[in-house]
């Protein structure tokens, strides 16, 4: 049974809220791994950078598992190192067959050093922007402004056009229908 309770640990990331509305509730960390892959899926083809595809889905399945131990961190707030801390407590509780690729994988995107990892950190900021492109109240009750976004995730898409111009459509829409503060 303890090789079912270390399985049923990465389980645990459908309970992590996130602080992205969905349909009146929020939206669980294990839903926005979801829309990553999907994501993932969609603009693999499309980029002109040849990825490694397995390691890509396999890393965006991993990248937030660390937020079972750490709960998640709302994008402008600082993480400090309160992932750091947790991953380590995380890891001794999954399975040991898992654990080194989650390792490698979860560390890789964090340092992001490979354009696998880029891709992946890409992605993970652009889901919760088209989670919420067509919802004006969340972009006012957060109070973003076009300054704030930019500054917090332009850097992430220069690597990869067609992101970038998803990104853009989305910023100007948003700045086009009175979504920002400023």
């Amino acid at each position: 049974m303890d090789e079912i309770r270390r399985l049923r640990k990465l389980y645990e990331l459908k309970n992590v809220d996130r602080k992205i509305p969905l349909d009146g509730r929020h939206e669980s960390s294990a839903e926005h791994t979801y829309s990553c892959l999907v994501l993932a899926q969609y603009f693999l083809p499309k980029i002109r950078q040849k990825l490694d595809e397995p390691k890509v889905m396999r890393m965006i399945l991993y990248h937030d598992v660390v937020e079972i131990e750490s709960g998640d961190t709302y994008f402008l707030d600082d993480k400090g190192d309160k992932e750091e801390k947790a991953f380590p407590v995380l890891l001794q509780k999954i399975p040991v067959e898992m654990k080194d690729d989650v390792d490698a994988l979860w560390n890789q995107y964090e340092a992001g050093k490979s354009p696998e990892a880029r891709f992946c950190k890409a992605i993970d900021k652009l889901d919760p922007a088209i989670q919420i492109a067509f919802s004006k109240d969340i972009w006012r009750n957060k109070r973003l402004s076009e300054k704030i976004v930019r500054q917090a995730k332009d850097d992430y898409f220069k690597e990869f056009p067609e992101l970038s111009c998803i990104w853009e459509k989305i910023v100007d829409y948003a700045k086009k229908n009175g979504y920002f503060i400023d």
